[in-house]
C-alpha cells in the first residue's frame, strides 16, 4: 500500500514505478503463501525432520550469540541506549538542516569516468559544454532593432558574462556590432537594421537566423556554461533577475529562460517537489495503515519510530557530507519507508503474540523474540544488506547511491528495531506495568 500510494504523486514515471513496485510485492507474497507451504508439504515428513535435526553450524551459533545478546542489552541497558539514541538523533538533526537541492545527470557517472573526463576537456578547451538560451520578444509596436532594447541586451550579456560559471554569451548584438549613440532613436535604429542585414549576406549570415527572427521580433542570447549544476542555473537565473531590476527592459518587451541547462532545472525542481509531497504522503498512509494494523494508536506510532530514525540518521550524515538532494535520491526516499517499516512490524507483532499466548513480563517476551524469531529478522537484513552492497561496484553514481542508501537502511533499521524498540518498551513497562502488554 505504500509503494500503491505513489499513485498519488504528480509525476507519471513516479505513478508507474509505485504501482509496478506494489504489483511485484502482492505477487511475491502471494507466491511464498502459496509456493512455500506447497514445498514444505511436498518435502515430506522424513525430509523435515532430517533437516531439523541438522548440526548447527557456527555461523549460526555466532548469529544467535549476537542477536540474544542484542536482546540482553536493550533491556538491561535501557537508559544508556535509549540516551545514545537521542545523542545520536539530535546530532543528526542539524545534517537535515544542511541538504541542498542540486542535480546534474554528468555527475551521475564517476569521476575518472569517461563522459566526465570528456566533459572537463571539453569544458578547458572551449567556452563550455552546457547551453542555455534567454528568449528577448517584443510584445508591442518597436522591434529588436530599437537602441534601447539593443543596449539592454548588449548590457545584459555584459553582466553574464563577468560570471565565472559563463562561458561565452552571443546575441544578434554581436553580429550588429556596437549600439550607436547618434542621439537620434530613428537613426541609430535603421543603422542597426543595415548592420544585420549586411551580416545576414555574410559568409556566416546563416547563423543570423539562430539569433533572431526575420521580423526582428524574437532574439535568442545564446549562454554557454561550464557547470550544468542546478544551482549554477539558479545563479544566473538570480543574476539576470538582480540586473533588470537594476536595469528593467523598455516597456513593449519581455524575456524568458530556456534551453537544456534551464530545463534541467526547472524539471529537477518539479521532481524533488513532488518526490517531497509523495514522500509525505506515503507516511502519512504507512502511519495509518500500522495502527490499523495494531488496531491501536500507540502501538502505530511506536512502529515508526525506526523509520524516522533510520530517516533522520541517513539523511542527517548525507547533509553532514555534503550530498546533494538529487532526483535518484529523491525517488529512492519512498522506497526508505516500505523497507524501514518492515522490521518493526514483525518486532511488534511477535511481542503481542508472546503476551498473548504465555504468562509473561514484558522483558521475558523481549528475549523470546532474540531466539528464532531475532535470527530470522537477522538474516532478512542480512541478506538484503549484502545484495545492495553488489550496486557498490557500478559505474553509474544512481546506482552506487542505491546500494549505499538501501544497504544503511537495513542495517539502521534493523538496529534500530531490535534495540530501540525493546529498549523503548522496557522503560515503559518499567515505569507502567501493564500498559504495554498488547
Amino acid at each position: 500500500m505504500a509503494f500503491a500510494s505513489l499513485a498519488l504523486a504528480p509525476i507519471p514515471p513516479v505513478q508507474v514505478f509505485g504501482l509496478f513496485v506494489a504489483v511485484g510485492v502482492f505477487i511475491a507474497w502471494l507466491t511464498t503463501m502459496i509456493f512455500v507451504p506447497a514445498f514444505v508439504v511436498a518435502l515430506g515428513e522424513t525430509s523435515l525432520n532430517r533437516i531439523a535435526s541438522g548440526n548447527t553450524t557456527s555461523s549460526e551459533r555466532v548469529l544467535a550469540w549476537c542477536v540474544r545478546g542484542m536482546g540482553q542489552l536493550a533491556t538491561r541497558r535501557t537508559y544508556l541506549l535509549l540516551g545514545l539514541f537521542i545523542v545520536v538523533v539530535g546530532a543528526s538533526v542539524p545534517g537535515l538542516t544542511q541538504i541542498q537541492i542540486n542535480d546534474n545527470p554528468v555527475r551521475w557517472f564517476k569521476s575518472g569516468s569517461e563522459i566526465r573526463v570528456a566533459i572537463e576537456e571539453l569544458n578547458e578547451t572551449f567556452p563550455g559544454v552546457y547551453n542555455a538560451n534567454l528568449i528577448v520578444e517584443a510584445t508591442g509596436l518597436e522591434d529588436l532593432t530599437d537602441p534601447l532594447i539593443a543596449a539592454s541586451v548588449a548590457g545584459l550579456q555584459q553582466t553574464l558574462e563577468r560570471n565565472s560559471v559563463v562561458g561565452d554569451t552571443t546575441s544578434y548584438m554581436d553580429m550588429a556590432g556596437p549600439v550607436p549613440d547618434s542621439g537620434d532613436i530613428k537613426r541609430d535604429q535603421m543603422a542597426i537594421k543595415r548592420a544585420l542585414d549586411s551580416a545576414a549576406e555574410s559568409p556566416n549570415g546563416h547563423l543570423l537566423g539562430g539569433l533572431i527572427t526575420s521580423e526582428y521580433r524574437k532574439a535568442n542570447i545564446q549562454l554557454l556554461t561550464k557547470d550544468g549544476d542546478n544551482q549554477a542555473m539558479q545563479e544566473l537565473v538570480d543574476l539576470t533577475e538582480a540586473h533588470l531590476a537594476d536595469n528593467p527592459l523598455p516597456a513593449g518587451f519581455d524575456i524568458a529562460w530556456g534551453g537544456e541547462t534551464y530545463l534541467n532545472l526547472v524539471w529537477q525542481d518539479k521532481m524533488v517537489s513532488g518526490m517531497f509531497k509523495a514522500f509525505l504522503s506515503t507516511f502519512g498512509v504507512v502511519l495509518v495503515l500500522v495502527i490499523l494494523l495494531f488496531r491501536s494508536l500507540r502501538w502505530g506510532l511506536l512502529a515508526m519510530v525506526p523509520m524516522s530514525v533510520s530517516i533522520v540518521l541517513v539523511y542527517g550524515t548525507m547533509g553532514f557530507m555534503g550530498r546533494n538532494y538529487d532526483m535518484p535520491l529523491a525517488v529512492l526516499s519512498t522506497l526508505v519507508l516500505g523497507i524501514s517499516i518492515d522490521f518493526a512490524i514483525h518486532f511488534l507483532q511477535r511481542y503481542r503474540e508472546q503476551m498473548k499466548v504465555a504468562v509473561m513480563n514484558s522483558i521475558e517476551a523481549i528475549e523470546r523474540i532474540f531466539e528464532k524469531p531475532g535470527r530470522a529478522i537477522a538474516r532478512n537484513a542480512l541478506i538484503v544488506a549484502l545484495g545492495f552492497v553488489l550496486m557498490f561496484f557500478s559505474s553509474l553514481g544512481p546506482y552506487l547511491v542505491v546500494g549505499t542508501l538501501m544497504a544503511s537502511i537495513m542495517v539502521i533499521s534493523f538496529l534500530t528495531s531490535l534495540l530501540l524498540l525493546p529498549a523503548v518498551i522496557a522503560f515503559f513497562t518499567k515505569e507502567k506495568p501493564g500498559r504495554w502488554s498488547t
